[in-house]
């Protein structure tokens, strides 16, 4: 929870938005809340656009530690680093591939990644693909995990 708090919204960091993207209960996230506030990593802020809305954000301590626990991946990202472009841009298709087919089966919560957004267009005969949004060519690299313009293919049409 801290992580995602650190890597912050979309969309805003409440407790219901919070259930809804770790895929967990909203009583889960409650406790969870509460926990992070007793030892002050947490607060809850009042929306000045609605007062009757708290978003919660880190404070001071909870960001150094969510900065801390956000260094998990540097093991990874270093072995990664040592693939030639190739190699690089091919696992970041597979990746994606795989962790598009995880939110198909209802495994992985919420992904706001290229693989399952509704502008992301086909590839080209050159292997580009075109975001739909800014119209901008993407290669394979250019493709990313979370996105803030990002609309689930289920959703375009929808009221959500």
């Amino acid at each position: 929870m801290l992580g995602w708090l650190h890597v912050g919204p979309p969309p805003p960091a409440r407790s219901s938005a919070l259930a809804r993207e770790l895929n967990v209960a909203d009583p889960t996230v409650s406790d969870a809340i509460a926990a992070l506030i007793r030892k002050g990593l947490v607060q809850r802020r009042t929306d000045p656009r609605d007062r009757r809305r708290q978003d919660l954000e880190l404070t001071r301590e909870g960001r150094a530690v969510a900065a801390d626990l956000a260094r998990w991946t540097a093991p990874a990202e270093i072995a990664t680093s040592k693939l030639d472009a190739a190699a690089a841009e091919g696992l970041l298709q597979a990746l994606l591939e795989v962790l598009a087919r995880l939110q198909e089966l209802d495994l992985l919560p919420a992904l706001r990644a290229c693989s399952t957004c509704a502008f992301l267009g086909p590839r080209d005969d050159d292997g580009r693909y075109r975001c739909l949004v800014d119209g901008s060519l993407m290669t394979v690299a250019d493709l990313r995990v979370d996105c803030v313009d990002h609309k689930g293919r289920e959703l375009v049409g929808s009221d959500q």
